[in-house]
């Protein structure tokens, strides 16, 4: 039973995000699909990890949450590495924000 609510948990934790992101970016329509895309080239191995990593970078450089967040759509391997660079890239947009403010 464990086994088997383990990828549950993370399909649903995808869901709520892909959800959240279309929420997010409802003022901005553009957003959505091309986050849909991107996610969707990745998948059929059209595009690198390191390309993915730079779009979405791009694509929520102004939302920290959302870039700590995306990790769960990356596979193990890479997991790490991309997670630190989504968190300092995170950080670095809370700094901008509390300049602004």
């Amino acid at each position: 039973p464990q086994e088997q609510q383990h990828p549950t948990v993370e399909f649903d934790h995808a869901i709520n995000y892909v959800t959240k992101v279309k929420r997010r970016f409802e003022s901005q329509p553009q957003i959505y699909p091309q986050f849909l895309e991107i996610l969707h080239t990745f998948r059929m191995g059209q595009r690198g990890i390191k390309e993915v990593l730079e779009q979405v970078l791009s694509l929520f450089a102004n939302h920290p949450d959302l870039l700590r967040e995306f990790t769960y759509f990356l596979p193990d391997a890479v997991q790490e590495q991309a997670k630190e660079r989504l968190n300092r890239a995170a950080m670095e947009s809370e700094a901008r924000f509390a300049r602004e403010s």
